[in-house]
C-alpha cells in the first residue's frame, strides 16, 4: 500500500476461481466497519459496512479486485454520512460518476492482479485528500476497540477516547455507519473466535456479561449467526482446516 494512502486504504484484495462445472463453493466472511469497492468482470460497487456476514455463493470461473477503506476514510470520498451506505451497495458510477466507469473499465482490461492494482492506486491517489480530523477521529476510535479487548461497553471506549457519549454515537453514525455497541460487540465477537480457533478457553458466560447480552445463551446465538455456526462447531472446523479471514 502506498505511504499517500495508507490514511485512507487498509487493503487491496483480489480473488480469482475456476470450479468444475455442477460445484458451487458457499464463501461466508465476517464483516468489519469498512466501505469495500468491488470490481468483477460483470459488476462494480462500492458496498457500505454489513452489520451481516457477507455470503456468495461462487460457481464457474471468475475474479474480483476489492479496495477495503479503512473506517472513517469514505465518508469525504461519499460527501454523506456513511450509514446512507449502511447494509447496501451501489453502482460505482453512483459515487465516482463517469470516473468510476472508466476505472471499472481500465480494471477489466488489466493484463492480471498486479496491473489491477496499480490501476486502483493510480485511481484513488488522484481522488483521496488530505484526511479530515473527523476522519482521524473516527478511524482512531474503530481501531482502539479493534486493539483493546478491556473496551466492551460504549462507556469504555467514550472514556478511552475522552468524548461525551452523544458525540461518539454521531461520530460513527456520521463516518462509520454503525454504533459504537455494534462495533465493540463484533470485535469481541472476532476474538472470541480466534481464541476458539486456537483451541483457548473462552468464558462465554463472563464474555456475555461484559458485552451487556441479557445471558449467555444470546451471546452464543449471536456469535452462530455472526460466524455460521455454534462455537462447538467451529471448534470442531478449525481443527481440520483455516477459517477465512474477515473483510
Amino acid at each position: 500500500m502506498p505511504d499517500s494512502l495508507a490514511a485512507h486504504l487498509d487493503r487491496f484484495w483480489h480473488v480469482e476461481w475456476d470450479l468444475p462445472v455442477g460445484v458451487t463453493h458457499h464463501q461466508r466472511l465476517l464483516t468489519l466497519p469498512a466501505v469495500h469497492v468491488v470490481v468483477e468482470a460483470r459488476d462494480a460497487t462500492v458496498i457500505g459496512p454489513l452489520r451481516r456476514p457477507w455470503a456468495r455463493d461462487l460457481s464457474g470461473s471468475g475474479w474480483a479486485l476489492g479496495i477495503m477503506f479503512r473506517p472513517g476514510a469514505f465518508r469525504d470520498v461519499l460527501d454523506a454520512p456513511i450509514s446512507t451506505l449502511t447494509d447496501r451497495g451501489v453502482p460505482i458510477g453512483e459515487v465516482f460518476g463517469a470516473a468510476g466507469d472508466q476505472f471499472t473499465a481500465a480494471v477489466r482490461g488489466a493484463a492480471d492482479d498486479q496491473e489491477r492494482f496499480a490501476q486502483a492506486t493510480a485511481f484513488f491517489a488522484d481522488r483521496l485528500a488530505a484526511p479530515s480530523a473527523e476522519h482521524v477521529a473516527a478511524t482512531v476510535a474503530v481501531e482502539r476497540v479493534r486493539d483493546d479487548e478491556a473496551i466492551v461497553r460504549v462507556a469504555d471506549l467514550a472514556r478511552a477516547c475522552h468524548w461525551s457519549m452523544r458525540h461518539l454515537q454521531r461520530l460513527f453514525a456520521e463516518y462509520v455507519g454503525v454504533t459504537p455497541k455494534w462495533v465493540i460487540r463484533r470485535y469481541r465477537l472476532a476474538n472470541a473466535a480466534e481464541r476458539v480457533a486456537r483451541q483457548q478457553e473462552v468464558r462465554w458466560d463472563l464474555l456475555a456479561h461484559e458485552l451487556g447480552y441479557s445471558d449467555h445463551p444470546h451471546l452464543v446465538r449471536d456469535f452462530t449467526s455472526v460466524i455460521g455456526m455454534s462455537p462447538a462447531r467451529y471448534a470442531d472446523l478449525c481443527r481440520t482446516s483455516t477459517p477465512e479471514r474477515s473483510a
